[in-house]
C-alpha cells in the first residue's frame, strides 16, 4: 500500500479506529483497575484477619467474631475467608453449636475458590465434630477419598471412627496406615501405638 493509499484508507475508516483505540484503552484501563482493586481487596482482608488473630489472642472473641463475619461477608473471594470459617467453627464448636460450626466448615469444603489443602482441613475438621457428637459412620464417610498429603491424620481419625464402632480390626489396619505414613523418627507415632494399645492390639 503506498502513501497516498494508506492516508486514503486512514481518512475513511478513522471512526473505526479511533473507536477500536478507545475500546483497546478502556479494556486495559478496566483490566488494571480491577486488578488494583483485587490487590486492595486481598490487603484489607489481611489487615481484618490480623485483627481477628489479635483479638481471639486478647480474648475480645466478641471483635474476633465481628471480624470474620465481615471477612466471609464482604472479602469471600480472598484466601483469608477460609481462615474466617475455621475461626467461626471453632469458637461455634466450643460454644455447642454444633450445627453452625458443621455450615462453616461445609462452605470451606463446597466452595469453589478454596485451595485444595484447605479443602482437606475442614474435611478433616469436620470429619473430628462428627466423632465427638458420637457419629462415627458420617466420619468415615466424609473421608472415603484418600488425601496423601493428609494421609496420617485421615487414616488416624478413620481409625478412631473404627473404635467407636467397636471395629478393631480396621482400627489397628488405620493406626498402622497412619504410622506407615509418618518418618520413622517422628513422635506421633508412640501417641499411635498408644492408641493401638488401647484396644488391645500390639503396635
Amino acid at each position: 500500500m503506498t502513501g497516498p493509499e494508506l492516508s486514503e484508507f486512514l481518512h475513511r475508516h478513522r471512526i473505526s479506529l479511533i473507536a477500536g483505540t478507545v475500546i483497546i484503552l478502556l479494556a486495559a484501563m478496566g483490566f488494571f483497575g480491577y486488578e488494583k482493586y483485587q490487590r486492595h481487596q486481598v490487603q484489607r482482608a489481611a489487615i481484618l484477619y490480623n485483627e481477628l488473630v489479635d483479638s481471639s489472642v486478647a480474648g475480645q472473641l466478641g471483635t474476633a467474631r465481628a471480624s470474620a463475619d465481615t471477612l466471609v461477608h464482604q472479602y469471600g473471594h480472598t484466601p483469608y475467608a477460609a481462615f474466617a470459617h475455621f475461626f467461626l467453627a471453632r469458637m461455634d464448636s466450643e460454644s455447642q453449636q454444633i450445627p453452625a460450626a458443621e455450615t462453616e466448615l461445609k462452605t470451606i469444603i463446597h466452595s469453589g475458590s478454596t485451595p485444595r489443602g484447605l479443602k482437606s482441613m475442614a474435611r478433616l475438621s469436620l470429619a473430628r465434630l462428627y466423632l465427638e457428637q458420637k457419629q462415627a459412620q458420617k466420619a468415615l464417610d466424609l473421608l472415603k477419598a484418600p488425601d496423601v498429603a493428609f494421609a496420617p491424620l485421615q487414616d488416624e481419625i478413620q481409625g478412631d471412627a473404627y473404635v467407636a464402632l467397636h471395629q478393631d480390626g480396621k482400627a489397628m489396619q488405620a493406626y498402622q496406615s497412619a504410622i506407615a505414613a509418618l518418618p520413622a523418627a517422628d513422635p506421633y507415632r508412640s501417641y499411635l501405638q498408644m492408641k493401638m494399645a488401647n484396644i488391645g492390639v500390639a503396635p
